[in-house]
């Protein structure tokens, strides 16, 4: 989960609730859920702490309505477009018809386990073997030690 950056204004016993929050919404819903889909849950916290606390948006009833109108405006003419499934499944579609999940899709301990080598496996190669004649500073060290 990245980092929760709370609003200046927020005391500690907002950031409690928010806390208190986010994590029944996770509950609630029961799987884990992506970083696209995380927002809702950090603007529902949010919201709901702003109609708790009496927080006002800035905004006069006038822009409100223009706001509103606007957006409507938009959705009537089809500007405003939902991303397909793939958005939300994290697939990635080439121009060739290709698709795989989106790397940056899968959690930190995904990566640090497909990476994570004993450091003398022999499966795995050296990026320059010691032995390569192109190797210098191998051979450098060697002369630094001596054991040339």
């Amino acid at each position: 989960m990245p980092k929760i950056i709370y609003p200046s204004h927020y005391t500690d016993e907002d950031k409690a609730i928010y806390d208190d929050l986010l994590s029944r919404g996770d509950t609630m819903i029961g799987k884990k859920l992506s970083e696209n889909e995380r927002f809702l849950l950090d603007l529902a916290a949010k919201m709901t702490i702003n109609q708790l606390r009496g927080y006002d948006s800035g905004y006069t009833e006038d822009e409100i309505n223009e706001m509103k109108r606007m957006h409507k405006e938009m959705a009537n003419a089809g500007t405003i477009e939902t991303p397909p499934d793939s958005f939300y499944d994290d697939v990635v579609k080439l121009s060739d018809g290709t698709t795989f999940k989106h790397p940056l899709s899968y959690p930190a301990e995904y990566y640090y386990e497909q990476n994570k080598t004993a450091p003398d496996d022999p499966d795995v190669p050296d990026v320059i073997p010691e032995d390569d004649a192109d190797n210098y500073i191998a051979k450098q060290v060697d002369v630094m030690l001596g054991t040339d």
